[in-house]
C-alpha cells in the first residue's frame, strides 16, 4: 500500500516511503540534533519581543488543494504561508506569531533540507500563487526546529521555521490562534484544511488557495478504518469522511487544519501530514495533533510576538 506525504514536488533527495513501523502512543517530541549550533531546540537569544502586539489572532477575512473543496475568498485565511525551494512551491505553513511559521517536519527533514533549509522562502498574504504581478511579503528561514521525526512512521511530523525578519502583520497577514485547552480531542468538529495542493490525486497544484471542510473523527474510529491501526499514533488526528470525496492532497503538506471557536476566531488543531492517496474511501487525511505539542511550540517560538487572544 502506498502511503503519500503531501508535498507538491518530490525532490530526488527526499525519500518517500511505503511502509510504517509501530509507534509509541503518547510519545512527545524530543530534542533535535544541532547543525553548527543552529538546528536544535534552543530559541536564539536575540530580538526580544515587543511589549505588546497590536493584533488579533485567528480572525478570518470572510468579506474579502484540496479535493472536493472550493476556492477561498481573497486573503480569507490570513495565517496561510507558502513554502518554496529553488523557486518551486512544495509545502504549506501557518503563521503563529510575527517570527515563526509552523509546518510539517517532512517539509524540512529531507536530506537536502537538513543542510539547506535556509534556502526555503516563505510567502505570506498570497491568494493566487501563479500571479506574477502581485508582490506578496516573503522572507527566508534562518532556523528550522523539529524533533524525533522519521519518514518510517511519520510520528512527530511538526516543525517550526524562524523567519529572517519579523513578519509585517496587516489585515491580509495575521497569525492563527493556538489552542488553550490541551485535552480537547475535537471529535465531531467540522474543521477546515487549506492549501495550494492538487485538486485530485496525482494532479497539478492549484494556483488559487483552496479550502475544504472535513469532520474530525476519533482515533478509535480512524484505527478501525482501512489503515493499519499501528500507523495512527496518539500524536495524530484524523479528519475526513468514511466514503472519502473530500480531503487534503499533495502540496497541502505542512498547511493548517483549523476549527472555529465559540468567539468566532479560529485556532490551529492540526498540520497536514499524510494519507493513503487523496480522498479515498476508508482513508481519511492524517494530521499532526497540535495539542500534543503546545509546550514545545510556545517554548521554541518565545521571542516571537503572539497576538492577544
Amino acid at each position: 500500500m502506498f502511503t503519500s506525504v503531501r508535498l507538491a514536488y518530490c525532490f530526488s533527495v527526499i525519500v518517500i516511503v511505503a511502509g510504517h513501523v509501530q509507534q509509541t502512543p503518547g510519545k512527545q517530541i524530543n530534542r533535535g540534533k544541532n547543525f553548527f549550533g543552529l538546528f536544535g531546540n534552543k530559541p536564539p537569544q536575540t530580538d526580544d519581543p515587543p511589549e505588546k502586539c497590536f493584533c488579533s489572532c485567528g480572525v478570518r477575512n470572510e468579506e474579502s488543494r484540496i479535493v472536493g473543496g472550493q476556492t477561498t475568498q481573497m486573503n480569507e485565511f490570513p495565517w496561510m504561508a507558502r513554502l518554496s525551494y529553488l523557486n518551486k512551491f512544495y509545502c504549506g505553513g501557518t503563521l503563529i506569531n510575527d517570527r515563526y511559521v509552523l509546518t510539517a517536519a517532512h517539509c524540512v527533514k529531507g536530506i537536502i533540507f537538513r543542510f539547506m533549509w535556509f534556502m526555503i522562502r516563505v510567502t505570506f498574504g498570497e491568494h493566487d500563487r501563479c500571479d506574477e504581478k502581485t508582490k506578496p511579503a516573503s522572507m527566508f528561514v534562518t532556523r528550522a526546529l523539529s524533533g524525533d521525526f522519521s519518514f518510517l512512521n511519520f510520528d512527530n511530523d511538526i516543525a517550526l521555521l524562524r523567519m529572517n525578519e519579523r513578519v509585517p502583520l496587516t489585515n491580509t497577514i495575521r497569525p492563527i490562534c493556538l489552542p488553550t485547552v490541551t485535552d480537547n480531542d475535537y471529535v465531531g468538529t467540522k474543521a477546515i484544511a487549506a492549501g495550494w495542493g492538487t485538486l485530485h490525486e496525482d494532479g497539478k497544484p492549484s494556483c488559487l488557495l483552496q479550502e475544504v471542510e472535513v469532520p474530525v473523527m476519533s482515533l478509535t474510529d480512524c484505527r478501525n478504518m482501512s489503515y493499519n491501526p499501528r500507523m495512527i499514533s496518539d500524536n495524530m488526528l484524523c479528519a475526513g469522511y468514511r466514503e472519502g470525496m473530500r480531503d487534503s492532497c499533495q502540496g497541502d503538506s505542512g498547511g493548517p487544519l483549523v476549527a472555529e471557536r465559540e468567539d468566532k476566531r479560529y485556532e490551529l488543531i492540526g498540520v497536514v501530514s499524510w494519507g493513503n492517496g487523496c480522498a479515498r474511501a476508508g482513508y481519511p487525511g492524517v494530521y499532526t495533533r497540535i495539542t500534543r505539542y503546545l509546550d514545545w511550540i510556545l517554548k521554541n517560538s518565545i521571542e516571537g510576538c503572539f497576538c492577544e487572544d
